[in-house]
């Protein structure tokens, strides 16, 4: 047991929180680019002085979203293979991280259907 408490100091003492958050605020902000971009397409509105329609900006922000999803889960799998078991907490990660970007679009769009 003190073994793994000291291993777990010598992690918070590698900033282990700081990357958990800011891993966890990055797929927070990917999920709400998302919603924004999927409420756009559903949307009939004009952007820019109506120089573009909505959709092509929903269109172009689902994209971004995606891009920097794909590049944080990237990072994050890149950190994950260094460590001992690795394939089971990068796939443990890879669900997690679609179950939470799924239930963040979800209550975004319930927030909008009120």
């Amino acid at each position: 047991m003190r073994k793994l408490w000291r291993k777990y100091l010598d992690l918070l003492d590698a900033d282990l929180s700081t990357k958990v958050f800011d891993n966890f605020k990055n797929l927070l902000v990917c999920g709400l680019l998302f919603a924004a971009g999927t409420e756009a397409i559903h949307g009939n509105h004009q952007i820019l002085l109506g120089l573009w329609a909505s959709s092509l900006t929903g269109w172009g922000l689902i994209i971004v979203s995606a891009l920097l999803l794909l590049l944080n889960i990237s990072d994050t799998l890149h950190r994950l293979a260094r460590l001992p078991y690795h394939s089971v907490l990068q796939v443990l990660l890879c669900v997690l991280y679609l179950v939470l970007a799924s239930r963040v679009v979800e209550i975004v769009w319930s927030f909008r259907a009120e």
